[in-house]
């Protein structure tokens, strides 16, 4: 295989472990009224994340390459309202991701743009379950709240 798409893939690997930890962060310290309804959501994320990782992971060795250990930065914060915003930018990037890495394969490998068009679908759906969830004016009003914010 092309080694401009393992490179992809590792490049999709690195996000997919930083959702790992910034989901389960998120999952881990999000408090008050709402942690009943999005810790678990949260910690969802992170598992779907992992998922994604151990596909491609496995999938970048079956190609003949070295999966990556790295990861991108980490957004923490305790506010609920940029961790559902963080939440969005996380998703909306993965999109972008896999629509780059289907180009690069699209008429080349079947069975692999089958395998990444199911994932761009869950993505996708992220994308507009966390665009659904911040459309609502009181969510948003009442998810905005003094925090700290940091990256690791």
């Amino acid at each position: 295989m092309d080694q401009a798409v393992i490179d992809k893939l590792n490049e999709i690997l690195k996000h997919e472990w930083t959702g790992v930890a910034q989901y389960s962060q998120a999952g881990f310290v999000v408090s008050g009224l709402w942690r009943e309804v999005y810790s678990e959501m949260f910690l969802d994320a992170a598992k779907e994340s992992f998922g994604h990782a151990k596909i491609i992971g496995q999938k970048i060795s079956a190609l003949g390459g070295v999966p990556t250990i790295e990861r991108n930065q980490v957004k923490q914060t305790d506010d609920l309202y940029e961790m559902l915003t963080n939440g969005l930018a996380f998703e909306s990037k993965a999109v972008e991701l896999y629509q780059e890495v289907l180009s690069m394969v699209d008429g080349k490998n079947r069975p692999l743009v089958v395998l990444l068009e199911e994932i761009l679908l869950e993505e996708q759906e992220g994308v507009d379950e966390f665009t659904m969830i911040l459309k609502d004016p009181s969510v948003a009003a009442q998810a905005k709240g003094g925090s700290a914010s940091k990256a690791g």
